[in-house]
């Protein structure tokens, strides 16, 4: 008995003792759950440009999961930030040492636990500067089209004059050789001005250097290989430089909100070896996005197109190029806002994106990114419309429409891109329960046919693809 009343009252004096210096700690983050059965979705082969199912294609049928925990402990003017992730597929392997997004298999006992943002923020007293430096997660202002989500390293600044706010900041996605000029950085300058009520203007200028031994390599690798750009130019070293102008907008006309982007690439890649001659850069993308309310439904209507390469072309990329392109931010340029879940990747997926594009740019590359891949662009039209079905629940419809912008070179994997644009058109829909609050549990379903694009001479006619899945989520 006085043993049990040692042990609770030094529970109890570590717990007082504690409390002042947990005082200014927050814990936030979710747990999410989510179970497919789908001819499209395949945890161990999860992201990257599908490749069409063939003619009665068997179904996947898994459980994945993710928890995520955001650790924030400082002052009101100063924080130290710790971003967490764990992600597993129910029955997948145990005993891992040290491999992400496994462990879900009996007896678990995997170290998979994954660092995302480690970071100090503060804040200039007296001033409207703050800081954030280290790794930390950062969005372009074009929905994610060149990247969004991206977890690298470097400085952002924040700060106003008004009438005006700014946002600044240097990363470096790639060191490589600590030795050699053969980094990866991205450098981004945006200004924000609102010139009118009710409407907000940014301006925007990103500076893209990439001095990889060869072009999309990661770190420590070099490559001599005559793969080359769209197959015809041969992977030397080099410098790429990317300068990349861009505006964006949001207007509420009161009856919707109306927003969009555009903008556009230009630069090119210089070899060291001065016989190849440069190689040009010339993408451009561009977005409209109207939201509103109609009845008691809230509604979307969204039409994104991004430029793809010529075929044919060897000294010029005229394919919006994306973080992806070079290694740099995976699973970090996807067209998400279009909440598509087999046309596009949806941004509630863990870690199954497995999509008929994976990237905004359409690059059909094995992985859905490379340099050395083939960017079809995109013509990516949706519309959706979501509605509350009683006091905690939700409805949502939505349809989309997807085109690839260019053809390829050449023909590619099971599919007919080389001679058709269309790739297909999908609906979906889904019903989400709130139980209590933060912790919600969903049904979802979508359909998708197929364009021509995949319909090949001379082989059986795929199957259209389905995605049925409900999805578990706790947010606190």
């Amino acid at each position: 008995m006085r043993k049990g009343f040692l042990i609770v009252l030094m529970v109890a004096l570590v717990a007082a003792i504690a409390a002042p210096a947990m005082a200014g700690t927050d814990i936030t983050g979710f747990y999410r759950a989510k179970g497919y059965v789908s001819n499209i979705k395949n945890y161990t082969s999860a992201n990257y440009v599908n490749p069409t199912p063939a003619d009665n294609s068997s179904t996947n049928s898994y459980v994945e999961q993710r928890l995520r925990l955001k650790f924030s402990t400082g002052e009101e003017n100063v924080k130290a930030v710790l971003f967490l992730e764990q992600d597993m597929m129910w029955g997948d392997s145990s005993g891992q040492p040290g491999t992400r997004n496994q462990g879900g298999a009996i007896q678990g006992d995997s170290i998979n636990l994954e660092a995302k943002n480690a970071f100090l923020w503060f804040k200039l007293p007296n001033t409207s500067a703050d800081f954030t430096v280290g790794l930390q997660n950062v969005s372009d202002p074009y929905r994610g089209v060149f990247m969004g989500g991206a977890d690298m390293s470097g400085a952002l600044a924040t700060f106003k004059f008004a009438p005006l706010s700014f946002r600044v900041g240097g990363f470096t996605p790639w060191e490589r050789d600590t030795n050699q000029a053969d980094d990866s950085q991205i450098f981004i300058a945006e200004a924000k001005i609102s010139p009118v009520k009710d409407l907000n203007v940014g301006l925007n200028f990103y500076f893209l250097r990439d001095g990889a031994d060869s072009l999309g390599a990661s770190s420590g690798e070099t490559s001599t290989s005559t793969a080359g750009f769209l197959g015809g130019v041969q992977v030397v070293p080099g410098v790429s430089k990317i300068y990349m102008p861009g505006v964006n907008f949001d207007f509420n006309a009161g009856v919707a909100k109306i927003s969009g982007f555009g903008f556009v690439q230009f630069g090119d890649r210089t070899f060291d070896n001065t016989a190849i001659p440069k190689t040009k850069f010339g993408g451009y993308a561009a977005d409209l996005r109207v939201d509103a309310n109609v009845g008691p439904a809230s509604v979307f209507l969204e039409g994104m197109y991004t430029s793809g390469d010529k075929p044919g072309t060897t000294d010029k990329i005229e394919g919006v190029v994306v973080a992806e392109d070079f290694k740099i931010f995976s699973s970090a340029t996807q067209p998400t806002s279009f909440d598509m879940q087999i046309l596009g990747p949806n941004g509630d997926d863990i870690n199954t994106s497995r999509n008929l594009t994976y990237t905004s740019n359409n690059n059909r590359a094995a992985g859905g990114y490379a340099m050395n891949g083939v960017r079809l662009g995109a013509t990516f039209l949706a519309a959706g419309a979501s509605m509350k079905l009683g006091d905690k629940m939700t409805g949502k419809v939505g349809v989309g429409y997807l085109r690839a912008n260019q053809l390829a070179p050449v023909a590619l994997s099971a599919t007919n891109l080389d001679k058709s644009k269309k790739m297909g058109t999908e609906v979906n829909a889904n019903v989400n329960y709130n139980i209590m609050k933060g912790l919600d549990f969903g049904l979802y379903g979508a359909y998708a046919w197929l364009g021509d694009a995949y319909k090949v001479s001379g082989s059986p006619t795929p199957d259209n693809l389905y995605d049925a899945h409900f999805r578990l989520n706790y947010a606190f």
